[in-house]
């Protein structure tokens, strides 16, 4: 399953290294890198993020800086991420007792850190069993009315002549003009809604067989088929290996 992690670094070096692990753990893992807390914040409200590496110390010309327990603190306070495992990296080793005592961080790994040992850490966390999504309703507007729908009701969407055409469980078919698919992607955020096709979007959650030599993914409960983009033909390969 992909997993989207955020590293919190301010050492380039450093984070294009833990970068490297993660992906050669699992080159589907989508990486958000920042060394500001500004861009983490964002992207923590706009993603759902499963796992954090963090560093203690991001501003290291203030004295006493420790900004990355702040950040978790914060995180800690928001119900999605009340118990997402996180990863402290620090050269402080009296932060230690705080991090697994006050934000249940899963482990502290120091620097210079062992990149294999890291690596163990990260595939561990990683394994853990997904958290539950909580439900997400998803409004647009057209025509001067609001209309809604829930995440997970969601089958598959499709783009046609600027037209964004979302199935949903219900039978019906909402038509909603001018939402590109990176931003109904952006919206839905959810891993279980993937892209197929340069056009299309399918809730994996009613896929029942991928056909990758027809380019074809047959739907459960009569809800059609739909393609499978030759760009899109490697990707699904990995994740339904």
């Amino acid at each position: 399953m992909i997993k989207k992690i955020l590293v919190l670094e301010d050492n380039m070096t450093t984070s294009d290294c833990i970068g490297r692990i993660l992906l050669e753990i699992d080159n589907r893992n989508q990486i958000f890198s920042y060394s500001d807390l500004k861009g983490a914040y964002q992207c923590i409200l706009e993603k759902r993020i499963d796992l954090f590496i963090i560093d203690i110390i991001l501003d290291t010309c203030k004295p006493g800086d420790s900004s990355g327990l702040k950040f978790v603190d914060r995180i800690r306070t928001i119900e999605k991420y009340a118990f997402t495992p996180v990863i402290f990296i620090s050269s402080l080793e009296d932060a230690k007792l705080y991090t697994y005592e006050k934000l249940h961080c899963y482990r502290f790994v120091e620097k210079p850190f062992d990149t294999e040992m890291l690596k163990r850490i990260v595939s561990e966390c990683l394994n853990f069993p997904c958290s539950v999504e909580t439900r997400k309703t998803l409004y647009f507007r057209k025509d001067g009315i609001i209309l809604a729908v829930d995440r997970e009701d969601i089958v598959y969407a499709e783009s046609i002549n600027h037209i964004m055409n979302i199935h949903t469980t219900r039978g019906d078919m909402l038509k909603i003009p001018y939402i590109t698919l990176k931003k109904l992607i952006e919206d839905v955020d959810s891993i279980d809604i993937i892209q197929c096709s340069r056009s299309t979007l399918v809730n994996m959650t009613f896929i029942d067989n991928v056909d990758i030599p027809n380019q074809i993914i047959r739907l459960k409960e009569g809800f059609g088929n739909v393609e499978i983009g030759i760009m899109y033909k490697k990707k699904l390969r990995e994740i339904f290996k």
